[in-house]
């Protein structure tokens, strides 16, 4: 993977218009079960009761940092 996660986090911290509010950001980076590389990514949320169109706006947003940053295409 050509990025670092701290890279990655970092683009998370600066992400403009997020739908709700994220405490902090843990990323990890590493092989998944098929020996591909993957980026496990957690967000704290400072309210976690978010509805679901909310989540999946989060969730995008997220994917797309992690496709600018690596470079990768990330299989969903």
């Amino acid at each position: 993977m050509p990025t670092s996660t701290e890279d990655i986090r970092q683009a998370f911290a600066v992400l403009p218009d997020l739908p709700v509010a994220v405490d902090d950001w843990h990323v990890e980076t590493g092989m998944d079960w098929t020996e591909h590389s993957a980026v496990w990514v957690r967000g704290t949320l400072y309210d976690p009761r978010i509805d679901a169109a909310t989540h999946s706006t989060l969730r995008a947003a997220i994917r797309n940092v992690v496709r600018l940053r690596s470079g990768n295409k990330i299989s969903i």
